[in-house]
């Protein structure tokens, strides 16, 4: 009896050990290969080379004259263009081999404009499209799903950061990112990424 009792228990532990093989496997190994390989190749139909306003680098947040703290007190749940401001979110997608920086694909809206923004290596290209009819942010998820597949970051940009970028000055959220937030003289803000 208590030789079943003990077989029962080696068995059950060396199928506890397969399982936790087969699950670290899947998760470290198959699943990651599978997202990056599902990469989708955004559309452009009239992209153009984009004129990029040049900054310096900034070292602290510029707050404007009003500080309006907001945590969960609204009743809005979803994202919201701010005045003067927009929505930014970026994906990275395929990028050919021998590259130098990664190859992401854009979405910057606005209260009265919507584009898309690819960067490769160093050339940005920029397209307008036209302003959606639902929510802008119902608008960048659905369009970043469509063409990229998932964004890995969306953000607001407040009207300070647009002229502080304008003005050619360097955006302090430079300095926890793996980029540069950079403007185009049509106004579309952007993150041009850093080397490998």
């Amino acid at each position: 009896m208590f030789r079943k009792f003990l077989s029962g228990l080696v068995f059950g532990f060396g199928f506890a050990i397969a399982f936790v093989f087969v699950a670290y496997v899947g998760l470290q190994l198959i699943i990651p290969a599978v997202i990056n390989n599902s990469n989708k190749t955004p559309e452009f139909s009239d992209a153009k080379p984009a004129e990029v306003i040049e900054q310096e680098s900034a070292s602290h947040p510029r707050l404007g004259a009003e500080s309006n703290f907001k945590l969960y007190k609204d009743s809005r749940a979803k994202m919201q263009v701010p005045d003067g401001g927009g929505i930014l979110s970026i994906a990275s997608i395929q990028t050919p081999s021998g590259n130098k920086y990664p190859s992401t694909y854009q979405l910057w809206i606005t209260q009265s404009e919507f584009w898309q923004v690819k960067t490769s290596e160093e050339t940005v290209e920029i397209e307008k499209l036209d302003y959606p009819a639902i929510q802008p942010i119902n608008a960048v998820e659905s369009t970043m799903r469509k063409q990229a597949g998932y964004a890995m970051s969306t953000m607001t940009i407040s009207s300070e950061e647009v002229s502080v970028l304008k003005m050619g000055q360097g955006s302090w959220h430079d300095k926890d990112m793996n980029g540069r937030m950079k403007i185009t003289k049509e106004g579309v803000v952007f993150i041009q990424p850093n080397e490998y």
